[in-house]
């Protein structure tokens, strides 16, 4: 169309022979394919660039100490050799696949957000250079935080003693802010996996938590004006309690209150003792709580809901109870607890070994000594397992962390 125009406008003016008229259409067509190759070759530069990194991309992979703040870029190295602080007005986001080695006993401070953004595809890892063993770095202390996100991320060997010699919990968190840790390993932590003292609101839920605490530390330890909801969790090992609800000894509000459902509690609180019992659920000091579908195996102390506790407005049922050892049949709900035996609960005090839940793979008794799990232990439930469609439905038709109605992010995906 475009030559014929031309041709149209020649002609009018009789300005051209028949032979410039074939001259002028090749020079015509030679022009718009030029054109056209040029426009592609832009196209092309343009595609080809590459990815364009985050404006605040921390590209250096050594990071010896003092503030950070930035992204830390997916599928990347970095090597942290001090203490790293997050200011109150910066943000640390660490993408999805990247691994961050901890040379020593270094801490991360934050005091603005950290969002650890890993995927199932692709997790993030926390860890140790020094000893795969517990204790050997300093975790995340984010007293002072303004948020906390771990999405699929590993966060091992941390809980590194402080400048007093006190270990450190793996994640500490003082302030009254969203808090969101789902579907992330904590595995072989000094003191509490996650310790939140403060009315903040928190979603924990998928988590798998592994051989925390030395002669203390819970593996999740509210206090203060907690809310929210413990979910599909994995517990297995805890020095103390794998779930602590507890507001203060003296001051009932601001109360803690949180619902605690489908979680599997394996083995808790041995290495602190019988001065002062870990548990699978504890219910203390004034809060207050929904606890349901529970599996509790093993544990010191199963389910206990304490005379201190906000009893009256606290409510439970459909958990699962079972044990091996004889000395814990009585502490499946601890004489002289407020805590009793409900018409929905699958449990037998009398007959040692009753009501067997069926995992795939486990083999008691407990051995508290053990921190680093065994590896033929796996929690999931055989086919046929007891628990399944014992649950009470408002929270899943199944009891225990893996479940078979895995709608709306239900059970544990590890």
């Amino acid at each position: 169309m475009l030559v014929n125009y031309f041709l149209k406008k020649i002609k009018m003016k009789k300005m051209i022979s028949q032979t410039s008229e074939k001259w002028i259409k090749l020079m015509i067509v030679v022009v718009t394919i030029t054109y056209i190759l040029s426009a592609c070759v832009k196209n092309s530069t343009t595609i080809n660039t590459g990815p364009q990194l985050p404006a605040e991309a921390i590209r250096g992979t050594t990071l010896n100490g003092g503030n950070v703040k930035g992204v830390m870029l997916s599928d990347s190295t970095y090597t942290v050799n001090g203490d790293l602080t997050v200011l109150p007005t910066d943000t640390l986001i660490i993408q999805p696949g990247a691994t961050i080695n901890v040379t020593g006993n270094h801490a991360f401070y934050i005091q603005g957000y950290i969002q650890s953004l890993g995927t199932q595809a692709k997790p993030i890892t926390f860890t140790s250079t020094v000893a795969q063993q517990p204790g050997q770095w300093g975790g995340f202390q984010a007293d002072s935080s303004k948020g906390v996100t771990f999405l699929w991320t590993k966060i091992l060997w941390a809980g590194g003693p402080d400048s007093t010699g006190s270990t450190r919990q793996t994640i500490g968190i003082k302030s009254p802010i969203p808090v969101d840790i789902e579907d992330c390993w904590f595995i072989g932590g000094q003191d509490n996996s996650i310790g939140v003292y403060s009315a903040a609101t928190v979603k924990i839920w998928r988590n798998t938590f592994y051989g925390n605490g030395t002669t203390d530390g819970d593996c999740i330890d509210f206090h203060s004006g907690v809310t929210g909801t413990v979910a599909y969790n994995v517990l297995w090992g805890s020095a103390g309690s794998s779930i602590k609800v507890y507001t203060s000894t003296t001051a009932p509000l601001v109360q803690t209150n949180v619902t605690v459902y489908n979680n599997t509690c394996v083995e808790s609180g041995f290495r602190r003792g019988a001065a002062e019992p870990g548990r699978g659920v504890l219910v203390d000091a004034f809060s207050k709580a929904n606890v349901y579908n529970n599996l509790l195996v093993n544990n010191y102390w199963s389910l206990d809901i304490s005379p201190s506790s906000d009893f009256a407005n606290t409510t439970y049922g459909n958990n699962y109870f079972y044990v091996t050892v004889d000395s814990l049949r009585k502490f499946m709900y601890p004489a002289g607890e407020k805590g009793m035996i409900q018409s929905s609960d699958i449990i037998d005090s009398v007959h040692l070994g009753a009501n067997d839940p069926m995992f795939v793979g486990y083999t008691p008794p407990p051995n508290p000594s053990l921190r680093i799990i065994p590896s033929s232990f796996d929690f999931h439930l055989k086919t046929g397992s007891p628990a399944f469609g014992k649950g009470n439905p408002t929270y899943n038709v199944d009891i225990g962390a893996y479940v078979t109605d895995t709608s709306g992010g239900k059970g544990n995906r590890h």
